[in-house]
């Protein structure tokens, strides 16, 4: 790989990770160039990864602090909101964990630019719909144990390229009627224990593969993604706060559609 396709593939990783865009589907319609050595990508996207979750844990630092203190609290027999927080990202963490765990270990086949786009698309208008059709009434304090497992649970479905998972757990809590912030929150702190659990098993492997080593490049991409995670979570709930996910719903609705007409009849 070239440095500019690490800084494309980095700055797309980063960005559309975070935002509901679906980092897999953005880099499954990049031109085959961008591919490179499959162990090179994937010590790439694994700096990407590492640099995402860096940024979500210092921009939810006080929700990250807050869990810890909660656990020390339970220690002593005083759960508080932080203890509660951190069971629920557990609830939800474990079913995502284990179907993608399984999953990955029998392999899905590999999807076409006409089937990602054709996904992309899809779920672009059911997270346009959720959030025309939710309630805004509800916090992150007020889900239940069972509304965090369900979250959790369709995570499972952003293993196929083109989903996302942000997209898909904010379209299920707008659903439930949570306030868009709220939802963007809960569904960011989810993917912190996920992504990390990634990072781990994707070092493993590449270690295990003698294809990890630092470069240069690795340290640009975990940078850029890092950089590029933080402003996408910070503009996406300052810009949610007042406004609707129409336009991240129509970027993937508009994106998807033009590559099917392209491919269809261009």
């Amino acid at each position: 790989m070239t440095l500019l396709d690490v800084v494309v593939v980095a700055l797309v990783q980063g960005l559309a990770e975070v935002l509901p865009l679906g980092a897999s589907g953005h880099l499954a319609l990049l031109p085959s160039a961008l591919a490179g050595a499959p162990d090179e990508l994937a010590a790439v996207l694994l700096a990407a990864h590492g640099g995402i979750l860096i940024a979500l844990a210092l921009y939810f630092w006080r929700d990250m602090g807050g869990m810890g203190l909660g656990l020390w609290k339970l220690a002593k027999g005083r759960p508080d909101a932080g203890t509660r927080l951190f069971f629920r990202l557990l609830v939800g963490t474990v079913p995502a964990a284990a179907i993608g765990w399984g999953i990955g270990r029998l392999g899905l086949p590999e999807l076409g630019p006409i089937a990602v786009a054709a996904i992309l698309a899809l779920f672009g208008l059911f997270l346009l719909v959720a959030d025309n059709l939710g309630m805004t009434v509800r916090r992150v304090d007020h889900l239940s144990f069972l509304g965090a497992f369900v979250i959790g649970l369709v995570q499972a479905v952003a293993i196929i390229p083109g989903v996302s998972r942000t997209g898909i757990t904010i379209t299920v809590a707008r659903l439930m009627g949570f306030e868009r912030d709220e939802a963007v929150r809960f569904s960011l702190l989810l993917s912190i224990p996920l992504l990390a659990g990634s990072v781990a098993l994707s070092a493993w492997a590449l270690w295990h593969r003698a294809a990890l080593a630092f470069s240069s490049d690795l340290a640009v991409a975990g940078a850029l993604a890092a950089g590029a995670g933080l402003i996408a979570a910070a503009a996406m709930i300052g810009w949610v706060r007042h406004h609707s996910f129409a336009p991240f719903a129509l970027w993937r609705i508009l994106l998807g559609g033009g590559v099917l007409v392209w491919t269809v009849w261009g």
